[in-house]
């Protein structure tokens, strides 16, 4: 069941939201101003996102999310391995010394800025529809992105399900990360909660 362009828009502004409430806490946390460069949502074919994916053979850090409420929601995002590394470094400088032994500091450090994104995307989904949204604690993977696809959303359903894609590039005055998210909604749901949605603004 695919979604109009109206409803693409509006998940669009959602997901914009939510991810500009993570640079507001990446200010807070790491000074600097922040902000995102976003593409609209995009409606995709697994097996095409699939072969696009697999032109990258580099690794990727990604986090992968499942909501455990009445609205069904999977998350995958991820991080080209230097933009991982790059936003990892800007997190922890404040506490560099502190963290210095930590193993995975990279992993652990982008799996806290992707539960960052993903809560807010929800939070904001969830005031807009006035649901109540949960995530189970995410899986943190690395490999090619394709392999993390893969891995992460096998319980997709092409009967119910649709898979949007959202290209967010994040940058600061020192850096900027790209950023993959892909999220899993059931279709007749959120047609059913946009439907009651606000226009989405300028």
């Amino acid at each position: 069941m695919a979604l109009e362009a109206a409803e693409r828009d509006v998940l669009d502004g959602l997901l914009r939201r939510g991810v500009l409430r993570t640079m507001e806490r990446l200010e807070k946390l790491c000074g600097g101003k922040w902000g995102i460069m976003s593409s609209s949502v995009r409606e995709v074919q697994p097996v095409r996102l699939l072969q696009s994916f697999s032109r990258d053979k580099g690794d990727c850090v990604g986090a992968c999310f499942q909501s455990s409420s009445l609205v069904p929601l999977e998350f995958l995002i991820t991080f080209s391995s230097g933009g991982a590394a790059s936003l990892a470094k800007a997190v922890i400088k404040p506490y560099a010394a502190r963290m210095k032994a930590v193993p995975d500091l990279v992993s652990l450090t982008i799996g806290e800025v992707a539960n960052f994104i993903a809560q807010s995307v929800l939070a904001v989904i969830a005031d807009e529809f006035n649901v109540m949204i949960i995530l189970k604690s995410p899986e943190v993977l690395i490999g090619p992105r394709a392999q993390l696809l893969s891995r992460s959303f096998s319980r997709y359903d092409g009967r119910r399900d649709t898979l949007l894609v959202s290209q967010v590039d994040i940058f600061s005055e020192r850096l900027a990360a790209d950023c993959s998210l892909i999220v899993i909604v059931n279709s007749e749901l959120i047609k059913k909660l946009l439907s009651t949605a606000r226009k989405p603004g300028p």
